[in-house]
């Protein structure tokens, strides 16, 4: 399996993943009471991004990104 793979399997197993500083999950497994059209979000709090999506490849695809950046930074 590739990253990509992995992760998007884990986020639709209901869990969360945080590495280098990114975060990314399904915000319908936090918010019971609402759940927004866009339901993935990917946040890095050291690079002020925050940004929802509404399928999960291309959130997985920004994490992934941001990800790699964040190794270069440290």
């Amino acid at each position: 399996m590739t990253d990509f793979e992995i992760y998007r399997s884990v986020i639709f197993d209901g869990s969360a993943v945080e590495s280098n500083g990114v975060s990314l999950c399904n915000l319908e497994n936090f918010m019971h009471n609402f759940v927004p059209r866009a339901k993935y979000q990917v946040c890095c709090e050291s690079m002020q991004f925050h940004s929802l999506y509404f399928n999960v490849d291309d959130a997985v695809k920004k994490f992934l990104e941001l990800k790699g950046k964040r190794s270069y930074i440290k």
